[in-house]
C-alpha cells in the first residue's frame, strides 16, 4: 500500500469570491447557481457539457485549449441570459437515482487537467455568474507543483490546497484524471489497453493509477471523486470493470454530442459527450452549435 505524505506550500490564493463564501461559512453547493426546477418529473433531461481546458490572458498561447477570461466571462453571461443553470455530475447522478430535482435547463462546465488558471480565472467568474464547474485533476501534475510551489499560472497545475478550497466553497466538484495516465501517445494512449498487454495487467495498472489518484484527491479535499473523465476521450471497454469496481456515478468523454440521462438508467451517465472550447469561436456561434442539438420540447 502506498503511503502518501503532502508537504503543502501556502499559497495566496486567487479565488477571492470563494475565500468570501468559506468566510461567511457557506457549505459546499449552497446558494450557487440555485433557480427554479422543471415542473414535474421528467423521465429523460437533455444535458449539454462544455470543456474548457486552460484560461490565460497571455496571446501567444491561446488556441483550441486555451481561451481568455473575457471569453470565460461572456460564456457565463451568455448561459446565465439564456436560463442556463450549472450543475454538478454528482447531482446528475443523484436525479438518474432517483433522487433530488435538476434545473429546468442544466448545463455541465468542465475543465480538463487541473491547472492553476481554474483558481486563478474560472473560480472567480464562475462565482460572479452563479455557475458551478468541474476540474478534472490529473494527480502526478498536482503532486509536483504541491511540492515544488511553483505557481506560474501560465503552466502550473492547482495545488492540493487550491483544490480542497475549490472544492469546500461549492464552486468546483473535483474528479479523476488520472494518476499519469494523461498521455496522447507514449507509454500508452490514455486509458486505453496496449497492444499485446495481457488483459489482467492492463487492469491492473489502470486500476492502480485511478486508485492513486483517488487517495491523493481524498487525502487533498476529504472526498472521494465519484466523476471519471477519460484523457483525450480514449475509451477502452476493457476499463469499464475498473471503472465501476472504483464506483464511478458518471465518466466523462470528448465525442460532442449532447447527452440525454435517463432516470433509472445510470448508463446514460457513461461517456458523457462534451463540446471543446476554442479560442477562435465567438461565445453566440459556440453555444448556437451545442444548442442545436437539443431537440424542441413538444
Amino acid at each position: 500500500m502506498r503511503i502518501f505524505t503532502f508537504h503543502l506550500k501556502k499559497r495566496a490564493l486567487a479565488v477571492v469570491g470563494c475565500a468570501a463564501l468559506l468566510a461567511v461559512g457557506i457549505g459546499a453547493g449552497a446558494g450557487i447557481g440555485r433557480v427554479r426546477m422543471a415542473a414535474g418529473k421528467p423521465k429523460s433531461v437533455f444535458l449539454p457539457a462544455v470543456m474548457y481546458h486552460h484560461i490565460l490572458e497571455d496571446g501567444h498561447l491561446l488556441g483550441d485549449y486555451v481561451i481568455t477570461p473575457g471569453q470565460l466571462e461572456s460564456d457565463m453571461q451568455y448561459l446565465r441570459e439564456q436560463g442556463y443553470t450549472a450543475v454538478l455530475p454528482r447531482e446528475a447522478a443523484a436525479w438518474v437515482r432517483g433522487e433530488g430535482d435538476l434545473p429546468e435547463k442544466p448545463v455541465l462546465i468542465t475543465f480538463d487537467d487541473g491547472n492553476r488558471s481554474a483558481a486563478v480565472y474560472a473560480a472567480p467568474i464562475l462565482e460572479r455568474h452563479g455557475m458551478r464547474g468541474t476540474l478534472a485533476v490529473i494527480g502526478i501534475h498536482s503532486e509536483k507543483y504541491s511540492l515544488s510551489g511553483d505557481d506560474n499560472v501560465a503552466y502550473a497545475h492547482a495545488s492540493w490546497d487550491e483544490l480542497k478550497a475549490l472544492e469546500e466553497c461549492g464552486i468546483f466538484e473535483i474528479a479523476n484524471h488520472t494518476y499519469n495516465m494523461h498521455e496522447e501517445q507514449t507509454p500508452r494512449r490514455g486509458t486505453l489497453r496496449n497492444p499485446g498487454e495481457p488483459l489482467e495487467d492492463y487492469r491492473a495498472a489502470l486500476r492502480d493509477d485511478l486508485s492513486t489518484c483517488q487517495q491523493l484527491l481524498e487525502a487533498a479535499t476529504g472526498h472521494i471523486p465519484t466523476t471519471f473523465v477519460y484523457p483525450y476521450g480514449f475509451i477502452d471497454e476493457a476499463a469499464d470493470d475498473v471503472i465501476r469496481d472504483l464506483e464511478f456515478s458518471a465518466t466523462l468523454g470528448v465525442e460532442e454530442k449532447v447527452s440525454t440521462l435517463v432516470r433509472g438508467d445510470p448508463e446514460t451517465l457513461r461517456g458523457i459527450g462534451r463540446f471543446n472550447r476554442p479560442y477562435s469561436a465567438s461565445t453566440a456561434s459556440f453555444f448556437e452549435r451545442i444548442f442545436s442539438q437539443i431537440p424542441e420540447k413538444e
